[in-house]
């Protein structure tokens, strides 16, 4: 009975709570030579593996 409940309440949690995809939280801190943000200057970036997806960049 329990394990019925637990599926069900995880069911209706899901309807309401989005999924958070993990691979977004993982940041590398990389340098730029350029970076259209800031006119292209040097700035440095919290960016994915590949480069891409930056969280936020810093003007230099």
């Amino acid at each position: 009975m329990y394990k019925k409940l637990e599926a069900m309440g995880a069911g209706l949690l899901g309807m309401f709570v989005p999924k958070v995809d993990a691979s977004a939280a993982v940041c590398y801190v990389r340098n730029y030579k350029q970076c259209w943000q800031c006119s292209y200057r040097p700035c440095e970036a919290c960016c994915d593996s590949a480069g891409k997806n930056c969280q936020y960049v810093i003007c230099k």
